[in-house]
This record gives C-alpha cells, sequence and structure tokens, in this order.
C-alpha cells in the first residue's frame, strides 16, 4: 500500500521531466526485505551508484539498520523492449540496538541485484539478494555468513 502511494501521489500531483530524471543522480523510495524502510541512490553516472538503506532490521524493532554499497552495473539484458541493469556492488550493514537487550551487528556485503527503469515515469524497481559475512553479531565478534534480500522502487528526482 505505502508503494503504491509513493507511485501514485507524485505522478497525479507533478508534472515530470521524465527525459532528465531517468538518470539523475538522486533517488529515495521503500525498501522492503531484510532492512526494511527507506531506499536511497546517488547516481555518479550510468555505470556506478551509491546505494543505501535506513530502517528496521528484518521486520523487527531490535534493530535501527543502515547499509551502503557502492553498485555497479556488470550487464544489461532486454526482455521485449524493457530495459533490465544487472548490478553488483560491495558494502556494509550496521544494526544499532534499539535496546539494552540487543548489542551492535557489522557485516560486510555483496549485493547483485536486476533493475528496471520505467521510460514513462521516473521510477526504478529492483530485486537484490546480497551474501555477505557477518562479522558483528550482537555485539560480540562472531564470523559466519549471512544472506540479506530486498526488493524496492526508488523515485528519481531531477
Amino acid at each position: 500500500m505505502v508503494l503504491l502511494v509513493l507511485i501514485v501521489v507524485p505522478l497525479s500531483s507533478a508534472s515530470l521531466r521524465t527525459s532528465s530524471a531517468a538518470y539523475s543522480k538522486f533517488a529515495l523510495g521503500l525498501n522492503l526485505g531484510t532492512n526494511t524502510g527507506l531506499g536511497f541512490q546517488y547516481r555518479a553516472n550510468r555505470d556506478f551508484d551509491v546505494i543505501g538503506n535506513l530502517g528496521l532490521n528484518n521486520f523487527g524493532v531490535s534493530h535501527l539498520s543502515f547499509d551502503m554499497a557502492a553498485n555497479y552495473k556488470i550487464n544489461e539484458f532486454y526482455i521485449d523492449r524493457a530495459d533490465f541493469d544487472v548490478t553488483m556492488g560491495i558494502g556494509v550493514n550496521v544494526g544499532i540496538p534499539l535496546d539494552d537487550n540487543h548489542g551492535v551487528n557489522f557485516s560486510v556485503l555483496v549485493p547483485f541485484g536486476i533493475v528496471y527503469h520505467f521510460t514513462e515515469v521516473p521510477i526504478d524497481m529492483y530485486v537484490r539478494i546480497a551474501p555477505g559475512i557477518r562479522i558483528i553479531n550482537e555485539g560480540n565478534v562472531d564470523v559466519n555468513v549471512g544472506f540479506s534480500g530486498f526488493i524496492g522502487a526508488l523515485w528519481r528526482f531531477d
């Protein structure tokens, strides 16, 4: 429902210049998955961007989670006329406890994603999986393999 509001309200309330916003530098939106909350992107060029999320870890309220990654376009493919980017990056995730019963979490992530850029509106939709290594779990050093997953949509600002 929230994703629908993020799409419909701006479409109905503003005139858009989609040609310049299609590859604009800044984007904000909704991220659902391991880290549920606000997604953002800063695009340096068509092949490199910095992506991140700020939200609640695993749909819970035990940690405020922040992840950030340098993200590269490594390939693209087409289905009919739809253009999809394939991305890969390297980044980190930090979970800050919201109560005294939990400790800090820290992981290194390698996100892989598929991104679709709408041509008529300045929206990108994505699916990402991010295998990684958890280094600190609940405040203790505990090196272990981890996995994150995300779906989301970003609104591009001109």
